[in-house]
């Protein structure tokens, strides 16, 4: 995508389909690599490589964004590890598509807590590189705390890196 690339129509959040894998995998990927640096690969994310069963067969969601030409711009997913407890994984917005004036995170974020909240989980926690900044600052901004690992309310895989953990109370 190039940096003029932009929205001429509100995008569309929606259900993750098997069609969409690739274009998933390489906007997650990208992310990592590309401006993190944190040398994953696919085989380092066994949730990247069956969606359908890691997220949407056990009672959560995977939501993607895509813009006015069908590309997938942004993603998120709720890993769901109690019946009232969930873990927000792959939340990622093509930089092009960043910022309050797409709104895209928000959107994504939005349709994500709707769906927390109508199956009944009463909180969110969520690890993200320590690098990625402005991420913490979105978190924070829609009301999640930074939390000690040890803190977590249950324990997950996640890669290991020097990694940030957030909660969030519904």
């Amino acid at each position: 995508m190039k940096q003029s690339d932009s929205l001429s129509s509100t995008p569309v959040i929606r259900l993750f389909d098997k069609t969409d894998a690739d274009a998933v995998s390489a906007l997650v990927l990208g992310i990592q690599n590309d401006e993190f640096n944190l040398g994953l690969s696919i085989c380092d994310q066994a949730d990247l490589t069956d969606i359908e069963s890691y997220y949407l067969r056990n009672n959560g969601t995977f939501l993607v964004a895509e813009n006015d030409r069908s590309d997938i711009v942004g993603t998120i997913g709720l890993l769901r590890l109690r019946a009232d407890l969930g873990v927000i994984k792959k939340f990622f917005v093509a930089a092009p598509y960043r910022g309050k004036i797409h709104g895209i995170a928000q959107m994504l974020f939005k349709t994500f807590i709707d769906f927390a909240r109508s199956e009944g989980i009463h909180q969110i926690v969520l690890d993200t590189p320590s690098a990625a900044t402005r991420s913490h600052c979105f978190y924070r901004s829609v009301g999640f705390a930074q939390i000690a690992r040890n803190d977590l309310p249950v324990m997950y895989d996640f890669p290991e890196r020097e990694t940030l953990f957030f909660k969030l109370d519904l």
